[in-house]
């Protein structure tokens, strides 16, 4: 039987470390057996010798800048000057490509509701998006979509009445602004309503903020990532504390040190696994200090370095209890991909209080939440002596979330 295209794009990866390149993969996963699977992508994109499928086609081509404004202004601007210049260039070219093509209106029309400009990818994205031929049966998935990516959505419908679906799907709450995101927003207003444009959310928060500021009511889920699923069959002597992904203090890195050092105080036995990869320049005290500690206890394991999708998921299979010491305000409006990691890898949490974030999903009591570092490991503790309480009720929040991901609007829309 043939089958569909889709295509995933992640306009703005340059490299694998990172949430981008894990989302893709799981994507993947979760929609090969039904459909052909290409990524576009960033054209400076380097896999740094990562894990990549090897059931897709991968298409190197979207443009984006190399110089970011809060970190080299002056060449940001010149760039953006650049760019300028290329894109009324680039709008001489197509509007002759348009008539030629005898599209030349729709062409106009979607020129003036980008006032009278190229969407930033357009140029590097259009040639390749044809050669692909896709068809109204066919989807195209923005996974982590930008205000650049929606521009580009609303120019694609506009000249193409025959296009394939769009799945956009937000992970953070855009600004509201003139030309921003909720402009585009309105602009696939139709679109959205006949399902040929899909909007998803990941959090609670920002489904009602998109419900609220989009002209369309149809067209907006709350939808959850795909995700892997592990068993956790065997019960280890010693339990294992986990730390992984980026180290920042808005995930809370710099409170590790304190937490096991509590924790040896009252002389508590635990393996401790962190994992890391980039770490910010006011946290390198931290590193050492953590450092320092491996290398007075066998007990502490620190590894520095990134991950790719097969290493990650090995280490998760190694923690049992995992404190999540971001705020409970940041998880709740910005989500948190390691609580779904905990869920799926069937990983008991600790997490702050306030956290209202995946209520929907962690029916049972597979986590305790605290107040401040002291009360993080009283949690820890008092999970490692009821562990197999929580280890059961973690395994049933797991197979929810499988359940609920059967379910999920993005998987129905795209199969």
């Amino acid at each position: 039987m043939k089958k569909n295209k889709l295509v995933l794009i992640e306009s703005e990866m340059l490299s694998p470390k990172g949430h981008f390149l894990d989302n893709l993969i799981e994507t993947t996963k979760t929609f090969e057996n039904q459909n052909k699977i290409y990524w576009l992508i960033n054209k400076r994109f380097y896999d740094e010798g990562t894990y990549i499928p090897k059931n897709i086609k991968i298409i190197k081509t979207i443009s984006s800048n190399y110089f970011k404004r809060k970190k080299n202004k002056l060449f940001y601007i010149l760039e953006e000057i650049f760019f300028f210049i290329k894109n009324l260039i680039e709008i001489i070219f197509y509007s002759f490509f348009f008539l030629k093509e005898k599209n030349f209106l729709k062409f106009f029309i979607a020129l003036k509701s980008n006032f009278f400009i190229l969407p930033r990818y357009f140029g590097s994205f259009y040639k390749e998006y044809k050669k692909l031929k896709l068809t109204e049966n066919d989807n195209v998935f923005f996974q982590t979509a930008r205000r650049k990516d929606m521009a580009l959505v609303n120019f694609l419908i506009k000249i193409d009445e025959n296009h394939p679906k769009f799945h956009i799907r937000v992970m953070l709450p855009p600004k509201i602004k003139f030309k921003g995101f909720f402009y585009y927003l309105n602009q696939l207003k139709s679109a959205m309503d006949i399902k040929r444009v899909f909007i998803y959310t990941w959090s609670n928060y920002n489904f009602n903020y998109f419900k609220k500021n989009s002209i369309s009511k149809i067209g907006i889920y709350k939808s959850n990532i795909p995700w892997s699923f592990y068993k956790r069959n065997n019960l280890r002597k010693k339990l294992v504390i986990g730390f992984v992904g980026d180290a920042r203090k808005a995930r809370g890195f710099q409170h590790l040190p304190k937490i096991i050092n509590i924790l040896k105080k009252n002389k508590k036995q635990f393996n401790y696994i962190i994992q890391y990869s980039k770490i910010s320049d006011d946290l390198l005290d931290v590193k050492k200090e953590l450092i320092k500690l491996s290398e007075n206890d066998k007990n502490i394991f620190v590894l520095e370095k990134y991950c790719d999708y097969k290493e990650f998921r090995n280490i998760l299979k190694k923690i049992d209890i995992m404190p999540i010491i971001h705020s409970a305000e940041e998880i709740n409006k910005i989500t948190s991909g390691t609580m779904y990691s905990c869920i799926s890898n069937e990983i008991v949490t600790v997490i702050p209080k306030g956290t209202n974030f995946m209520n929907d999903i962690m029916k049972y009591k597979s986590y305790e939440k605290a107040g401040n570092l002291d009360d993080y490991a009283r949690k820890i503790v008092k999970v490692s002596k009821n562990y197999k309480f929580y280890l059961k009720n973690v395994k049933l929040n797991s197979l929810l979330l499988k359940r609920m991901l059967e379910k999920d609007p993005l998987k129905k829309y795209i199969t």
